[in-house]
């Protein structure tokens, strides 16, 4: 698991775009490499200050836009290029 921690002050809207946004930039500038575990919900939550919801709709909706692949009882993970 990494220890990703998003920067979501520096965009509005609600928290969960936020954190979907600042996922998508991580994505794009290397720093969440393809295969990386994604930190849990809960411990996301936890150490942003938001619900577990909040981190939960960011990464359904990262997933949505491919950029995360969910995993039942393993985690979430960046998606590569041919995912």
């Amino acid at each position: 698991m990494t220890s990703w921690m998003p920067e979501i002050s520096r965009y509005d809207g609600p928290r969960y775009q936020a954190i979907a946004k600042a996922l998508a930039a991580d994505v794009a500038s290397g720093r969440l490499p393809a295969g990386s575990r994604l930190p849990t919900h809960r411990e996301l939550a936890y150490r942003l200050g938001v619900t577990v919801g909040t981190v939960s709709r960011a990464y359904a909706e990262a997933q949505r836009d491919g950029l995360t692949n969910g995993e039942v009882g393993r985690g979430t993970f960046v998606r590569g290029p041919r995912d």
